[in-house]
């Protein structure tokens, strides 16, 4: 039989194995998923969405609320478009009169308003538009062109504060008389 006994030196001379060979191979992560969103973005988005909303309404109540001043230039436009065609003064007084008054009337209260005439009037078109426009120079005529028997109207000029006062008047400009 042979011999089975091995000395230590023999062991130790047999060609040692790879250690790196048992390891496994690398293994790349999965890709990352972009759906569902991290609960940050959705945080993110639902702000987004809730500000826009509010923008949004924010403008179309503004522009609904404004209607009236935008047909109310339209309006301003079709008198002067009448005065170039007749030259008559006091009808294009009389005309911006009750387009100012009625302009008036859907923005402030009633009662505040309708019973204006005058001087009263005027002064009540400068507090609205926060100037004195309209209680010196051209804009006087509001006062008592009417009733004058000779009137000189600067219509372009006219033309210019009405359109001014039509789109800027406000009511933080307004005093309060009690």
């Amino acid at each position: 039989m042979a011999n089975t006994y091995q000395s230590p030196q023999s062991s130790i001379m047999q060609p040692a194995t790879d250690p790196l060979a048992e390891l496994r191979d690398i293994h790349q992560p999965g890709m990352i998923e972009t759906w569902p969103p991290a609960p940050g973005w959705w945080l993110l988005a639902i702000i987004f969405i809730v500000t826009a909303a509010a923008i949004c309404t924010k403008f179309f109540r503004h522009w609904r609320a404004s209607k009236y001043r935008r047909e109310a230039i339209k309006e301003l436009d079709l008198l002067l478009t009448d005065w170039e065609s007749h030259g008559d003064d006091r009808i294009y007084l009389t005309a911006l009169q009750d387009l100012l008054k009625r302009v008036a009337l859907s923005h402030f209260p009633r009662d505040q308003v309708a019973s204006l005439t005058g001087e009263a009037w005027v002064k009540f078109l400068d507090n609205s538009s926060g100037s004195y426009d309209f209680s010196i120079g051209e804009m006087e005529l509001l006062i008592d062109g009417n009733y004058r028997p000779e009137i000189s109207v600067n219509v372009e000029k006219i033309q210019s504060f009405a359109s001014q006062w039509i789109q800027q008047h406000d009511n933080r400009f307004l005093v309060k008389t009690s």
